[in-house]
C-alpha cells in the first residue's frame, strides 16, 4: 500500500503547512526473517573494511545481521572528500576516506545475490558534509546514481578538522570565545543549508562521543541531553531544516555499545524532532565490528516511542520505506 506523507506530518509547526510529496510504502506489522515480530527489524547505518576505519567483512557483517533477526540491512560506507582531515595524524592509516566504488559495488551485488531469501541488503553511502564543498559533492553522487540511501553527516568543522581527534578541542593561539561544541553544531547548520542531497542526517551530535573527559571521567558534555539544554538555539534550526527538507533523522545507537547513556541523538533531541513535526526517522547501529550490528534495538524502539513515533523508515532507490514500530 502506497501513501503520500501529507504536509500536516512533516510540516515543521512554526511554519506555515509544507506542500511536501514524499511517496512512501507502508509495511505493517514487521516481522522478521524467523517469522518472529520485531519492532526493529532493519539497520540502516552499517559499514565493512570498504571505510578506512573498519576491518569488518561483508559476509561477517550480514551473517551477524542474521543471526540477529534482521530481515534488511544497508551498508553505509564512508565517502569525506575532505579527508584526510587538516587533525589528523600523517600516520593514522584510517584517515582517509575516500571510497572504492567499483569494488564496494561489485562485492555487494555478490552478496546481494548470495543471501536472496535470508535477508534483504541495499547499497547506501555516509557522506561527508562541507559546506565549502557543495559541488564537488553533488558531481559525487550525480556520477554515482546507484544508491538505495544516503547518509549526510558531518564529520570536521573548525575548517576541516575533525572532533574525533584531541587538537579539534583545544584553541587556536588568539582564538576568543573558543567553544568547540557550538563551532560544531553550527557547522552542521551550515553544511544542511548549503548542500541537502541526502535522505537522513546521521549521528546529529556526533561530537559527543570525542569530547575530552573530566579529571572524575564523567564530563556532562558527553551527555546528549545536556548538548541540547546548552546549544538548543543551534540545534533547533538544525532540526527545522530537515524537516523543511524533508530529510530523516538518524538514530544512531553506537554510543550505547561504547558505554555512552545515550543513543545519537538522545532523548530530548528526538522529542523535540517529533514536537517540531518530524516523523522520518532512520536507525542504524553504526556498527564496524559483527558486535556492533542491530546492537541495541530494542532499546532504539522503545525510545522512539517513548518520543511519539509510531513509526521508522528505511530506504529504497531514495525513497523512503514506513514500518510499524
Amino acid at each position: 500500500m502506497r501513501r503520500i506523507i501529507s504536509s500536516g506530518e512533516t510540516a515543521f509547526r512554526c511554519f506555515p503547512p509544507l506542500n511536501l510529496s514524499l511517496p512512501c510504502i507502508i509495511k505493517k506489522n514487521f516481522i522478521n526473517h524467523k517469522g518472529d515480530p520485531m519492532a526493529v527489524c532493519s539497520d540502516y547505518h552499517i559499514h565493512t573494511s570498504f571505510s578506512a576505519d573498519s576491518e569488518a567483512l561483508m559476509d561477517d557483517q550480514i551473517q551477524a545481521a542474521i543471526a540477529a533477526g534482521l530481515s534488511s540491512i544497508c551498508f553505509t560506507e564512508h565517502v569525506d572528500l575532505d579527508s584526510p582531515f587538516r587533525n589528523a595524524p600523517p600516520s593514522d592509516p584510517t584517515a582517509d576516506f575516500h571510497l572504492d566504488y567499483d569494488a564496494y559495488r561489485q562485492m555487494y551485488l555478490l552478496k546481494k545475490i548470495h543471501y536472496a531469501g535470508r535477508i534483504q541488503i541495499f547499497f547506501g553511502l555516509e557522506l561527508g558534509l562541507r559546506a565549502s564543498m557543495t559541488e564537488q559533492l553533488h558531481r559525487y553522487l550525480a556520477s554515482h546514481p546507484d544508491f538505495d540511501f544516503v547518509i549526510g553527516s558531518t564529520h570536521s568543522a573548525r575548517d576541516g578538522m575533525d572532533p574525533y581527534y584531541d587538537s579539534f578541542f583545544r584553541a587556536w593561539p588568539g582564538e576568543e570565545a573558543f567553544d568547540p561544541y557550538r563551532m560544531y553544531f553550527e557547522a552542521a547548520l551550515a553544511n544542511i543549508r548549503a548542500f541537502d542531497d541526502f535522505d537522513s542526517y546521521g549521528h546529529l551530535d556526533y561530537i559527543l562521543r570525542c569530547g575530552p573527559l573530566s579529571a572524575d571521567g564523567s564530563s556532562p558534555e558527553r551527555s546528549s541531553s545536556f548538548l541540547y539544554e546548552k546549544y538548543a538555539d543551534v540545534i533547533d534550526p538544525i532540526l527545522c531544516e530537515l524537516i523543511l527538507r524533508g530529510k530523516a533523522l538518524e538514530l544512531n545507537t553506537s554510543p550505547l555499545k561504547k558505554g555512552f547513556p545515550e543513543t545519537n541523538p538522545g532523548k530530548a533531541i528526538l522529542k523535540k524532532y517529533h514536537d517540531f513535526g518530524g516523523r522520518l526517522v532512520t536507525i542504524g547501529s553504526d556498527a564496524h565490528t559483527p558486535e556492533g550490528v542491530g546492537f541495541a534495538f530494542d532499546r532504539a524502539a522503545m525510545l522512539l516511542k517513548e518520543c511519539g513515533f509510531t513509526e521508522y523508515a528505511t530506504f529504497e532507490k531514495r525513497q523512503p520505506v514506513m514500518h510499524a514500530l
